[in-house]
């Protein structure tokens, strides 16, 4: 295990989803979450690679998403273990989140909701102006609870 993965290896494994709460119709969370470390980079920042999966209620896989989580290691300096979460949809749609590891819980920040040029996918509809992360609007209040099927 690379030095600076070693505060997530206990997430490296295939996830299943569980439950879920908040605004889950309009970003729905994925119903599986591959975390793995494939292949290791001889230099430069390591990450674990993801890969997301969505299925239907039949069991068909609707699309997927693919990305990184690259991790800064806790310094002298800085205590805090921070990761980011970047994906990007078959469908077209690429996030940015950003987090901390904290009491082996990670927690991460929505930042960026880009549709991208090529297919949107069948949230068509979906025409994203503006982010926001306030409480007080319920746009924060999704949360998503995995267990480990794999791993």
């Amino acid at each position: 295990m690379p030095y600076d993965l070693r505060p997530v290896q206990n997430f490296i494994g295939l996830w299943r989803l569980t439950t879920s709460s908040g605004r889950v119709g309009d970003l729905p969370p994925p119903d599986q979450i591959d975390f793995a470390i494939n292949p290791i980079p001889k230099f430069g920042a390591r990450a674990i690679n993801i890969t997301h999966t969505y299925y239907d209620r039949s069991g068909q896989v609707l699309r997927h998403d693919y990305g990184f989580m690259p991790v800064k290691n806790a310094t002298r300096r800085d205590p805090r273990v921070h990761v980011a979460y970047l994906t990007t949809s078959s469908q077209g749609w690429s996030m940015m989140e950003q987090g901390q590891l904290i009491n082996g819980k990670l927690t991460f920040h929505l930042k960026q909701f880009l549709k991208r040029t090529f297919d949107g996918g069948y949230r068509n509809d979906i025409e994203i102006r503006e982010v926001r992360a306030e409480t007080a609007y319920d746009t924060v209040d999704f949360s998503a609870n995995y267990q480990r099927v794999y791993g």
